[in-house]
């Protein structure tokens, strides 16, 4: 079961797709992330490869102006199942690819979490398009969730918080 741990949606139960389509992160490791994000009220939040919308909506309960991004059916399915029994319509939603999601949205966010499946490789070559597409700048954080360590040359550009769950590991990266 998952569920909304912080802001105005606090407690409130979110269903979760199939755990062969998404990998939910715990409650203590929300809570951890968005403990060590601090406040982020009217700050912009985008959420990529969503899952279950949990983290967007979690960064909207906090008072983020959240947009979403997923591509798979029954995580969509999901989404606009928690979004509608929450009521919330603010969130912006993009139900595409990821890549098709990015070239088209043409601006900056303060903060952009990234927990891709697996077949992704999150490096510096993923970070610096995010760069030349706009998505981030040289004030955005980026929260990267994976289950290994990220490549050592990516850390190197950033300064980094390692968050550690059993064997969700979280990075917080913010430029140096």
């Amino acid at each position: 079961m998952l569920r909304v741990v912080g802001g105005i949606y606090k407690r409130r139960k979110l269903e979760q797709p199939p755990l062969n389509i998404t990998r939910a992160t715990k409650d203590i490791a929300k809570e951890g992330l968005f403990n060590s994000l601090g406040d982020i009220k009217n700050k912009t939040f985008l959420d990529c490869f969503s899952g279950s919308g949990a983290i967007a909506i979690e960064a909207y309960s906090r008072g983020a102006k959240v947009t979403l991004i997923e591509n798979n059916l029954e995580a969509i399915k999901t989404i606009k199942n928690n979004l509608n029994s929450l009521k919330i319509t603010e969130i912006c939603t993009h139900f595409d690819d990821f890549y098709k999601v990015i070239n088209k949205i043409n601006n900056s966010f303060n903060y952009v979490f990234i927990d891709p499946p697996y077949i992704y490789n999150i490096d510096l070559e993923f970070v610096n398009n995010l760069y030349k597409l706009n998505i981030i700048n040289l004030d955005s954080v980026i929260i990267i969730e994976r289950d290994k360590e990220l490549d050592k040359e990516l850390l190197d550009k950033f300064n980094f918080k390692l968050l550690k769950y059993s064997k969700t590991l979280m990075y917080i990266l913010r430029s140096k």
